[in-house]
């Protein structure tokens, strides 16, 4: 006497649901981590770009004197007007800001766009370089600070001292 057998071939609907639905949620956890990952990508790539910035800025102040050798004054800081290619010292930094970025010769840096670089040239205490003072002390803190579309970041502080026109570490004009 024969047997019937059933031989189920195939899936039901009830496991094609479920099998799609597992493999939806390994999808979208995926998707989850590498989102993440892509944007951090970018924000370390826009912070090492920012960092460049200013250190490049803050370089090209660096080889400036500390006072101007053509007044002289110990106690002014302030923004020049003239170009930028004829400043002389780190006073004349104080309150650039430029966006796109430039470089001395006031060429723009290419695709650059929504990003902005500014100066901060302030008096500070010799004892305590953090404390900023309205009068002469020797000692200059220049702040350089890179935004990229209002977020700011990169930050490069210097400190230079008066002293360093009279050693002769700064590149002296013919």
């Amino acid at each position: 006497m024969g047997r019937c057998t059933n031989i189920r071939r195939g899936l039901t609907m009830a496991e094609t649901i479920v099998s799609t639905l597992l493999v939806g949620m390994v999808l979208v956890g995926t998707i989850q981590l590498v989102g993440p990952v892509v944007r951090s990508g970018t924000v370390m790539s826009d912070k090492l770009v920012a960092t460049n910035l200013a250190r490049e800025l803050s370089e090209e102040v660096s080889i400036k004197y500390f006072t101007s050798p053509k007044s002289g004054d110990l106690e002014f800081i302030g923004d020049e007007t003239e170009s930028r290619d004829l400043y002389d010292d780190i006073d004349d930094y104080n309150g650039l800001s430029n966006s796109p970025p430039q470089l001395s010769d006031k060429s723009v840096m290419t695709n650059l766009a929504g990003w902005r670089r500014t100066v901060k040239v302030e008096h500070v205490e010799l004892s305590n370089p953090t404390n900023a003072t309205g009068s002469y002390t020797g000692l200059k803190r220049v702040t350089v600070t890179v935004q990229k579309d209002g977020t700011t970041l990169a930050t490069d502080v210097t400190l230079h001292a008066h002293a360093a026109d009279q050693l002769g570490s700064v590149i002296q004009e013919p």
